[in-house]
């Protein structure tokens, strides 16, 4: 573990006169961008479960230099200039940059708290009960308790009130809502987080289909009032109702939900979702391809490749659930990938949280 820390660590934190951050474009996939908040999250989270205040304190000043109006991490951080060139890193945020992403704020936020407990200062649960509350003001459904896509989600229009009244699953972060609801100061926002918590529970639990998998996007129907898989290009691609690259994350999410709360009301999708990666073809188990059609009457695979980002939420399912082989193939499939920013953090913050889940509360 420590060596894909350490791993982890060297090539992708990054300084800057703001603070640390984590840099997402070795590939150079997103112009001059170097971070994002959903990187940010990963980060923070990584270094307080490795007790590693030095940079925990060094991404939290990135942090709050890169705040919105809404007291939400800006979603994307760009540079002139790219790490290791000539000159110096100068953060900036482009006005397209200055909305939220739901998951990194969550992930922030729990980290703020983490820190709290494992550190001893009060001060980081300050943050963290401004951020949750944030969070909650912001970038939760008033009506229907779940992640809005971010704080630029509204009711403008038709078609944005289609997109207000969808949610992704990888902002699905129950263990974050239990943990707002139990450690906010604010007993009315550890009610309305225990009522996010339910809220999203239960449209999880709702929308397993015949895999037990959940696709990127959800969608409300204000007719029959029940959550759908969202149709093609509601927001990102035409797999946007499909396992993809938003929902490969949600088997460790719930199963880390699993672990550090013991909510047996869960157990019954994840165990339906792990009948289905060892049994069905289409998951190719352990290499699970990095999009799959779960929506047909046999799930189907989009891509003939993998990704680690793919892989380990499978693995982390299958520690969770008990079975050892299956986490056992996927941690040897793990280790034939190409290192890359989304699956390397992935991997890492999953191994932090299954050594830490008894320390979740």
């Amino acid at each position: 573990m420590e060596a894909k820390y350490v791993r982890w660590r060297d090539t992708y934190l990054r300084s800057s006169a703001v603070g640390l951050y984590c840099y997402y474009n070795g590939k150079g996939d997103n112009g001059n961008a170097i971070t994002c908040s959903e990187a940010h999250g990963y980060a923070m989270l990584i270094s307080v479960l490795h007790r590693n205040r030095s940079d925990f304190d060094g991404l939290l000043a990135f942090f709050q230099g890169f705040r919105n109006e809404h007291g939400l991490m800006c979603w994307q951080i760009r540079s002139p200039h790219q790490p290791g060139s000539n000159a110096s890193v100068e953060p900036y945020v482009e006005e397209d940059g200055r909305t939220s992403a739901t998951d990194g704020d969550i992930d922030i936020a729990s980290s703020l708290y983490l820190g709290a407990k494992t550190f001893g200062d009060q001060r980081y649960k300050l943050e963290a009960d401004r951020l949750a509350s944030a969070i909650l003001k912001y970038t939760i459904h008033p009506h229907l308790g779940t992640p809005l896509l971010g704080d630029w989600a509204n009711c403008d229009s038709a078609e944005a009130k289609k997109l207000y009244d969808s949610t992704r699953t990888s902002d699905f972060i129950l263990s974050a809502f239990a943990l707002f609801s139990r450690m906010h100061s604010d007993a009315s926002e550890r009610s309305r987080w225990e009522w996010v918590l339910q809220s999203t529970k239960q449209a999880a639990l709702c929308c397993g289909g015949s895999t037990g998998l959940l696709p990127d996007f959800l969608t409300y129907n204000t007719m029959s009032q029940t959550w759908q898989p969202a149709r093609a290009k509601l927001l990102e691609s035409e797999h946007d109702g499909a396992l993809n690259w938003n929902a490969c994350r949600t088997p460790w999410r719930l199963a880390h939900y699993l672990a550090t709360t013991g909510d047996p009301s869960i157990v019954p999708l994840l165990q339906h979702a792990h009948r289905s990666v060892r049994s069905s073809k289409a998951f190719n188990f352990p290499t699970i391809p990095a999009g799959v059609d779960i929506a047909a009457r046999e799930p189907k695979a989009l891509v003939d490749y993998t990704d680690k980002a793919f892989i380990a939420p499978v693995g982390y399912l299958c520690y969770v659930l008990g079975d050892t082989d299956g986490h056992s193939q996927c941690v040897t499939a793990l280790n034939h990938q190409e290192p890359g920013y989304f699956g390397d953090s992935i991997d890492v913050c999953i191994a932090e949280q299954a050594g830490h889940a008894h320390e979740w509360f």
